[in-house]
């Protein structure tokens, strides 16, 4: 079965699903890790940080996500209950950044972004939309052929890899 994240860009991208399609794809499944309490005070406990409910609440939110989500998303997501600021969310996520229990990038407008770094989610390319700033995980992929050979040619180590252009939405209403 093909993953509908595939389905979508290779509407909205025929050129450059042809040339991934020449890749060997790895991961084809959803990008979502366990949502269990007990899962997220375990990723605490191996990354040595201290169980708060604070930290709880924002791995949960992370830990259920489908897509990468900033930092006022999972502000908004954590709702009036908690007793959270803005600032405590931005400390907890640089920790768990620094713990490598998320991974952090940025989009060209600026907008950090955060998704849980777990074998649940592999590192794997974004489609970023640059009218609407919509986030589309895509499927990880081996470099290989030519694309490999020009990256080790450079010497350069490729941490994070980032499609911008028009959604589909937005370029049914930009004709």
């Amino acid at each position: 079965m093909k993953d509908p994240v595939s389905r979508e860009l290779r509407e909205m991208f025929p050129g450059w699903i042809l040339f991934a399609n020449e890749l060997q794809l790895l991961y084809d499944g959803p990008m979502k890790a366990e949502t269990s309490s007990s899962a997220a005070v375990g990723a605490l406990r191996e990354a040595g940080l201290r169980k708060t409910a604070q930290r709880l609440a924002v791995l949960n939110i992370l830990n259920s996500a489908d897509s990468p989500l900033t930092a006022n998303d999972i502000f908004l997501r954590l709702g009036s209950p908690q007793k959270i600021n803005r600032v405590t969310v931005y400390r907890i996520l640089s920790s768990f950044t620094r713990k490598g229990m998320i991974r952090e990038f940025e989009s060209r407008r600026g907008i950090h972004y955060y998704e849980r770094a777990n074998a649940f989610s592999p590192s794997h390319p974004h489609f970023i939309c640059r009218a609407c700033g919509r986030m589309i995980c895509m499927t990880s992929f081996v470099l290989s052929g030519p694309l490999k050979k020009m990256i080790d040619q450079q010497g350069v180590s490729i941490e994070h890899i980032s499609i911008s252009g028009l959604c589909r939405l937005c370029r049914c209403n930009n004709p």
